[in-house]
């Protein structure tokens, strides 16, 4: 058949499940042998047990409240690939986080085991033996006397489960030497993390802040503080919520594991590190980061004016500072959600590299190589199909948050989800070196969606995509059909 007479492909919305809640709907995960998924609420501290058996239905077999304390927060979830029981990872603020073993029948607490510092994804490999966690350790403190900011380093915690799911090992892992990576100081001038500090020490975080004590709240910046022997500022119109601190070179206080993606045997995991626009490869079996691959620079057409009108003849030049990450079923290739999370200041005659490629890219998985990227479809897409979002030309487009990979008719295909564009693409990946953006799902609803935790399952032969919304509190089904493409505007 030739490619001009192949059906088009499209996601077509197959059900909406509605949690009761305004927000929070997070992370999703599937179990496929039982065609169930749990949902979590980072907002209420609550995972749903949901029946996903059914054609155009989502039905909620449990709602488990987990029992929180002040101060901790529901961060990601996933459930065990065979047995009745799913994993809930807790961030416990200034103290070290946790991975609680739930029952997926009655949310009673089978195990648990501490882990590392802001622990932010979970996942299992496809036995069901080993867990691995990412701790993003993203939170800062400031010290006045000292007038230095610290944060707690980034980790992985690999966990090693029974036969009943409980754990039988578990190790923290620290992040390798970082010292000497190559590109990493040019590449990161001119870059920051903006982050919420309580640089008063008042117990809140004001968006407002009269950082200077002037009686004023001016739009200026203000020097705060030093980090890794850099000048952190900030600006009092932004307050303590935008705190501006520096990217520096080899520090490993930066390095904040995002999401994790296992390889079908367990031997190797993929961590996205999008602070510092890398990948780490770590060894599961021996318990060790290997080192980092560099995610590079994306390059290609974009609208990067926030002025009403949508033309894509700019050029944009961006680190693609990775979020979500997954491997295409053989192992062979890494994908990255090219989200961005950096801001950028430019010096005086001087543009620093923009923040997120608003990309799906593809690497070879042994090498760490570079293979390709989806240019400028996604927003081009999205533009098609009357959703993009000009307010965010200037900054990271349709800003591309998650992916999910599988198998279907021979070949390996992505779903990636677009938080500002409040949709889903999906893509072909028959060539891995020239992917193709081929068809796009808008989640239901008129307010903003923001989707964020995407999950893959079958039923009855045909291909499914979740995608949890946390601005709305939703989860949106999605099917995967060949068909005639009418476009929505």
């Amino acid at each position: 058949m030739s490619e001009s007479s192949r059906p088009d492909w499209h996601l077509k919305p197959d059900c909406l499940y509605h949690s009761g809640h305004d927000k929070g709907t997070e992370i999703v995960s599937v179990q496929q042998s039982t065609l169930r998924a749990v949902l979590s609420n980072y907002k209420t501290g609550e995972a749903d047990i949901l029946d996903i058996s059914q054609s155009a239905k989502i039905s909620r077999i449990n709602r488990f409240n987990l029992g929180l304390q002040k101060d901790e927060e529901f961060t990601s979830v996933a459930f065990h690939p065979t047995l009745d029981v799913f994993a809930a990872v807790i961030d416990a603020g200034d103290e070290r986080g946790r991975v609680e073993i739930r029952s997926a029948s009655n949310g009673a607490l089978l195990d648990h085991v501490e882990v590392g510092y802001g622990p932010d994804a979970v996942v299992f490999s496809q036995d069901g033996a080993v867990m691995l966690v990412a701790n993003e350790g993203e939170a800062f403190t400031f010290d006045k006397v000292t007038g230095e900011f610290f944060s707690a380093e980034g980790s992985i915690s690999i966990i090693r489960l029974d036969q009943r799911g409980r754990i039988k090992a578990n190790a923290n892992i620290e992040l390798a030497d970082v010292m000497h990576r190559e590109g990493f100081i040019v590449a990161e001038k001119g870059h920051f993390l903006e982050r919420e500090i309580d640089w008063d020490g008042d117990g809140k975080v004001t968006k407002q802040t009269d950082f200077d004590g002037n009686g004023k709240i001016d739009n200026k910046h203000v020097k705060l503080g030093r980090f890794d022997g850099a000048d952190v500022y900030g600006n009092e119109k932004k307050g303590e919520a935008k705190i501006l601190i520096p990217m520096t070179p080899n520090s490993k206080t930066l390095l904040e594991p995002e999401y994790i993606a296992l390889s079908p045997d367990a031997k190797r995991a993929y961590v996205t590190l999008q602070e510092t626009n890398e990948v780490a490869e770590v060894d599961v079996e021996n318990r060790r980061v290997l080192g980092y691959f560099n995610m590079g620079v994306a390059e290609h057409g974009a609208d990067r004016q926030s002025d009403g009108w949508v033309q894509f003849n700019d050029n944009v030049m961006a680190l693609r500072e990775p979020d979500g990450i997954a491997l295409t079923p053989d192992g062979r290739y890494f994908l990255t959600a090219d989200e961005g999370d950096t801001d950028t200041d430019a010096e005086e005659g001087e543009e620093p590299l923009q923040s997120g490629g608003r990309t799906m890219s593809v690497f070879d998985a042994k090498t760490g190589d570079f293979v390709a990227d989806t240019g400028n479809q996604l927003d081009e897409i999205t533009f098609a199909h009357s959703v993009y979002p000009d307010r965010r030309s200037n900054k990271k487009g349709a800003e591309p948050e998650g992916v999910v990979a599988f198998e279907m008719e021979g070949h390996a295909w992505a779903v990636v989800g677009l938080e500002r564009a409040d949709a889903l693409v999906l893509i072909s990946l028959a060539n891995p070196r020239q992917p193709k953006v081929v068809a796009l799902g808008k989640i239901p609803g008129d307010e903003s969606r923001a989707p964020e935790g995407l999950a893959h399952f079958v039923r009855n032969g045909e291909h499914y995509v979740l995608s949890a919304n946390e601005m709305n509190g939703t989860l949106a089904c999605f099917k995967l059909t060949k068909g005639k493409v009418e476009i929505e505007h």
